[in-house]
């Protein structure tokens, strides 16, 4: 099959597909069919054994995301790969995390990217991973909040809402409570700020909770 090359206008760069990837690879992987004499069965060892996890770019332009030689000498302040092993376990490396993902993304990835491919620009892909799905600790998530002021949830950022109206998730440092200055305000009391509480709201629906899908 032969390779078609883009026709790019001047103005245009040529966008490369990078997959993500992680697996984990235990020490008694192997085949689970044998030959073997009739009665005499082979001994396995009991369990998966130790693992070893791999966190690893791709991309059909060059493969694996490291660099060759000659980029090495150009770019020697970069990492020479992006590959991440990581021995999990509670009582090893521990567990992979979104902080790590984004920590290969930042100073690995990235970096070997615009080395290899200057005048590129990439398309990160990601699996669906819970990992994948995590938020900034300051982020805004509805589901994170409590129905009333204060008490243990998030602090998230300030935002705004319609024509770039401000709207505070904290009280202020001055605020006339003293117990709830800058504290998180929780769902009625932002709701109350933008004129749309109604009472009764509650902070979960228990109808959704149990599975009811019907909105009447």
């Amino acid at each position: 099959m032969d390779k078609i090359l883009p026709n790019l206008q001047n103005s245009k760069k040529k966008h490369i597909l990078v997959i993500y990837d992680e697996c984990i690879f235990y020490s008694n992987d192997g085949k689970r069919e044998v030959w073997a004499k009739t009665g005499e069965l082979p001994l396995r060892k009991k369990g998966n054994g130790r693992s070893i996890m791999v966190s690893e770019f791709l991309t059909e332009a060059c493969g694996r995301f490291k660099l060759n030689a000659q980029t090495i000498e150009n770019y020697p302040n970069i990492p020479q790969e992006a590959c991440i092993y990581l021995i999990p376990g509670k009582n090893q490396e521990g567990y992979w995390t979104m902080n790590h993902l984004l920590e290969q993304v930042k100073s690995k990835a990235i970096p070997i990217f615009e080395a290899l491919f200057p005048t590129c620009i990439a398309v990160f892909a990601f699996d669906n991973s819970s990992n994948h799905a995590a938020f900034l600790p300051d982020a805004l998530v509805a589901s994170k909040m409590n129905h009333f002021p204060g008490g243990k949830q998030l602090v998230m950022r300030s935002t705004t809402w319609g024509d770039n109206n401000q709207q505070d998730m904290c009280f202020s440092n001055d605020y006339f409570d003293e117990k709830l200055r800058e504290k998180p305000k929780g769902m009625k009391q932002i709701l109350l700020e933008r004129g749309k509480w109604k009472e009764g709201l509650r902070a979960d629906c228990q109808l959704c909770k149990n599975g009811d899908k019907d909105p009447n």
